[in-house]
């Protein structure tokens, strides 16, 4: 609908996902005999193991800086992806990036359990990425989602928001809202651009190693989609407004920034690996 026009000449995205979850044990406690604790950290620095650390459930290394940047990135990146599919010319010219986030002061988990970070591309077009409360109670600016709802109808979880001149569309994995709410009875046969489609990613694979066709999702488009993450936790963790060359892949006249997009210093034996 985006990209044939439906929704008129796209103004602004929103995008919100599940915000990382606070708490985790910081208590050590012996680490299980079924767990090579050693092989699990990796090359991530060395720390104690703690009870819920590396279980399925709980799954404090979701929220660790250690192992991940937190629900910014990990469920981030599916509505993010999303966006991206909808305008795919984000990254055709510079983009600037700010935001703020709130980061828990206790507890194993330390990334962010809010954020509100707006982007602006080189056309023009606008997106605001929110994290919707995960455990995380406390409402404010960065997580009111007061006039969202007020305008899209439920905002839960996840989405992503198209706005144009024309309209609005709202799709999720299991839903798709629009205004005017006919052009969700729209036939995507008479859609002139098709876009590629899948019902089974595993499957979509697996055909395309076969076939030698590009995926649903190429890898090129997966790293932009996880570059926005990256970019959106570098900001919020820095506060200010940067700009980012995306041709070079750098922040434009900030060391600081710049520093975070490196690799992080590897455990041995991972660091002779290089």
């Amino acid at each position: 609908m985006v990209r044939n026009g439906r929704i008129g000449k796209l103004k602004n995205i929103n995008v919100w996902s599940p915000a990382s979850a606070p708490g985790g044990s910081t208590t050590p406690v012996p680490v299980p005999d079924n767990i090579n604790y050693d092989r699990w950290l990796g090359p991530a620095r060395f720390t104690p193991y703690t009870a819920d650390k590396c279980l399925d459930v709980g799954k404090t290394w979701w929220f660790n800086t250690d192992y991940a940047l937190g629900f910014v990135a990990g469920w981030g990146v599916h509505p993010l992806d999303i966006a991206l599919w909808g305008h795919p010319d984000m990254f055709r010219g510079p983009m600037s990036v700010e935001g703020k986030a709130i980061f828990p002061k206790e507890g194993a988990c330390n990334t962010s359990v809010a954020w509100k970070v707006d982007f602006t591309f080189a056309d023009g077009v606008t997106m605001d990425f929110r994290g919707s409360p995960n455990g995380y109670k406390e409402v404010n600016a960065l997580n009111d989602f007061t006039a969202w709802r007020e305008k899209y109808g439920e905002v839960k979880e996840h989405g992503t928001a198209f706005e144009g001149t024309e309209g609005w569309v709202v799709v999720k994995r299991n839903s798709l809202r629009t205004s005017p709410e006919t052009l969700a009875e729209e036939p995507m046969e008479s859609f002139k651009l098709q876009l590629p489609r899948s019902a089974n990613h595993v499957r979509n694979f697996l055909d395309c190693v076969k076939s030698r066709l590009r995926t649903v999702c190429p890898i090129e488009e997966a790293v932009q989609a996880d570059a926005l993450c990256h970019l959106s936790d570098i900001a919020t963790r820095l506060e200010r407004k940067l700009t980012f060359n995306c041709r070079t892949e750098k922040f434009v006249g900030d060391a600081e920034a710049n520093r975070k997009l490196q690799l992080r210093p590897m455990r041995a034996p991972y660091n002779e690996l290089l």
